[in-house]
């Protein structure tokens, strides 16, 4: 009956941590909308905005003494990402076109393995997570200067271009000011209810998390690969689905790069806080082979004929499930 109840609660907090997400995300999406933000910027700002739940589940893990959950959750988020939610969007929308060029998304990919490079000699510290730091807004600087930040977002790009912004640095900065005075509070308030399901609904699933791992004792660098990198990747599963339903276009290549990205910023936020201890075992090596594997494989299918084609959406999905088959068994 307590494990029912526990599977129980859990679906129910993992729906509100997932709708609380949407909450913000979809409304800080519409702030950058009104606020003119720069298309340049709208895949990263996407990105760091849906790791919402990873931090929320990272600050949490590390209050319980569990870190290993959370660097399960930011590394397993990063094969869900780029296997299951980038396979399934291929998969069901029969394509999605890319510009082809490789040096767009190599230093992105180059990043991330440099994460699980760092967890080589088995601990994360403040000075790796300065170099992870670092290296991050140099990946933004020089994102930002190639003018593209391989995102394909048309709908939030229209939303952006299609208002002559004036040239007056001082005349933008007073034209975003009158637009947070007079037209934001409705957004504003509902990204700010967002954050709190977030933050409410990640505690309680990393207390009933704790309870489960106390009853199965489940190896806590599993649960994080296994359970939570699903349930913290609820905003990009849900943008996913909303963008095959409206064609709105919500849904960009981008997006979910900037998404895997920002999980390597969260690690980085966290090894401020408190060392965290890096288990080498063979669910690591393995972790390591399988997201190199999907980024070389993402790279390859990123170039050849500029776009990702159904097929090659259905090798992803094949790659994350035997990643979740070996880690089963």
């Amino acid at each position: 009956m307590l494990i029912l109840s526990l599977l129980f609660l859990a679906l129910v907090f993992f729906v509100i941590l997932g709708r609380g997400a949407d909450l913000l995300v979809g409304n800080l999406r519409a702030l950058t909308d009104k606020t003119k933000v720069h298309p340049v910027l709208l895949g990263t700002i996407l990105g760091l905005l849906t790791t919402m739940p990873e931090l929320m589940v990272g600050l949490n893990a590390i209050r319980q003494d569990v870190p290993a959950v959370s660097l399960g959750n930011i590394w397993g988020g990063i094969i869900v990402i780029l296997g299951l939610i980038l396979g399934l969007a291929i998969f069901l929308q029969k394509e999605i076109k890319t510009d082809g060029h490789l040096s767009v998304i190599l230093p992105s990919f180059v990043f991330i393995l440099l994460s699980l490079f760092l967890g080589l000699k088995g601990s994360f510290h403040y000075y790796d997570g300065l170099l992870l730091l670092a290296f991050y807004l140099v990946l933004i600087y020089f994102d930002y200067l190639s003018g593209g930040n391989y995102q394909k977002d048309v709908s939030a790009e229209k939303a952006v271009l299609s208002v002559e912004l004036p040239h007056n640095t001082w005349q933008r900065l007073e034209n975003h000011w009158l637009y947070w005075r007079r037209e934001l509070s409705v957004e504003t308030r509902w990204a700010v209810i967002g954050l709190f399901l977030v933050s409410i609904s990640s505690y309680v699933l990393m207390e009933l998390t704790s309870m489960a791992m106390d009853i199965f004792a489940l190896p806590p660098f599993l649960v994080g690969v296994l359970i939570f990198s699903i349930g913290t990747n609820l905003p990009e599963i849900t943008v996913m689905f909303r963008a095959l339903k409206t064609k709105s276009g919500d849904l960009s290549f981008g997006h979910l790069i900037g998404s895997a990205v920002s999980n390597i910023l969260i690690l980085a936020i966290l090894s401020f806080m408190t060392p965290i201890t890096v288990t080498q075992s063979w669910a690591y090596y393995i972790l390591i082979v399988f997201i190199f594997l999907i980024l070389s494989i993402v790279s390859i299918f990123y170039v050849s004929g500029k776009r990702f084609q159904r097929w090659e959406g259905g090798v992803l999905i094949g790659l994350y499930l035997l990643f979740v088959v070996y880690q089963l068994l």
